[in-house]
């Protein structure tokens, strides 16, 4: 292993553990191992339901995101969707993008521009819902006033992604044109990754002159960002738990995810979660009891179904484990 694999997998414990620390600080294990015992199983199957039906509904956005291709395939994309979250959940830095970008290119013969530009635009448009999620619960709860300064920046953030492809709708030429002066005023080693990203993310922004699949772009992208609002309602039978403190829970434990060192989300979405559920005005035992849950239903299933597929497409570990070194050679060149 590199020393650079090494130091990353290191540095992902240690930020784990330490996420562990704060997530089960002042948490009285008697009380904790009542409410993991006492949650329904109806939450739980519903909450599996939720995981499997939101990875559906990725690969068939994956699916409107990729460009028309006469040489390209489309098929077996809910797997290879299944194979990358089931990496994130074993390996640091989110290498389970790289292996998407990977497999796509590999097995469905897209180019790497393509893949790894749909992974980008997948990403950045999940980004600007969860941040969604966070801002407008936190605009309108009377309770949770005191994030409205970690607010305004993130509806600043993702007003500016929706005002620049409004911009490249109108005006892409001269939207492409800027993007390249802007990246000439960027260090060399910095303009040159930023160029291959901007070029990636163009190619699969082809959707965005087709108002119809503009709108089925946008309801997908809430529907797979609201399905994990929906698992924390459906774990949580309180009243004063409504649809808006989901969303912004479900928008804490993406930010907590966000973190790409921690192998599997492992402390970083638990320390997350379990303060977003308490500025909810939930229980801190509550709150760890149904973060953990949470994180265990999603993991159990991601990774039992992503392990299924991987044995069935006949893909080599060892192409995994170097997906990230592939893609970034690829691009380079």
């Amino acid at each position: 292993m590199k020393k650079g694999s090494i130091a990353q997998l290191a540095g992902g414990i240690g930020l784990a553990g330490l996420g562990l620390f704060i997530f089960f600080r002042d948490v009285d294990a008697v009380r904790l191992g009542h409410d993991l015992r006492s949650t329904p199983l109806l939450s739980i199957a519903g909450a599996i339901t939720l995981t499997v039906l939101t990875l559906l509904l990725r690969s068939i956005r994956w699916n409107l995101i990729l460009p028309p291709s006469k040489t390209a395939s489309r098929r077996g994309l809910f797997g290879i969707v299944m194979i990358g979250f089931m990496v994130n959940n074993f390996l640091p830095a989110r290498l389970g993008e790289a292996t998407r970008v990977l497999l796509l290119w590999k097995r469905n013969s897209f180019t790497m521009a393509q893949s790894a530009g749909s992974v980008i635009l997948e990403r950045a448009i999940d980004s600007v819902f969860f941040l969604s999620f966070f801002f407008i619960p936190a605009l309108v709860l009377p309770g949770l006033r005191s994030v409205i300064p970690y607010a305004l920046p993130m509806a600043g953030a993702s007003a500016a992604a929706v005002l620049a492809l409004l911009l490249y709708l109108l005006f892409p030429v001269r939207m492409k044109k800027f993007f390249k002066w802007c990246c000439t005023l960027l260090p060399p080693a910095v303009r040159g990754r930023m160029l291959a990203i901007g070029r990636d993310l163009v190619s699969n922004l082809h959707w965005l002159f087709d108002p119809w699949k503009c709108l089925v772009m946008a309801a997908l992208s809430f529907a797979i960002v609201f399905c994990h609002a929906a698992m924390m309602i459906i774990f949580i039978h309180e009243a004063s738990f409504g649809v808006l403190a989901g969303m912004f829970s479900s928008a804490c434990a993406a930010l907590g995810a966000a973190i790409p060192l921690s192998p599997g989300y492992v402390g970083t979405l638990h320390a997350a979660l379990k303060q977003g559920f308490i500025l909810c005005g939930i229980d801190t035992n509550k709150a760890v009891a149904v973060a953990t849950i949470y994180h265990a239903v999603g993991y159990i299933t991601v990774t039992a179904l992503g392990l299924w597929y991987f044995f069935r497409m006949k893909i080599s570990f060892k192409d995994i484990s170097r997906s990230k070194e592939t893609v970034d050679q690829e691009n380079a060149g």
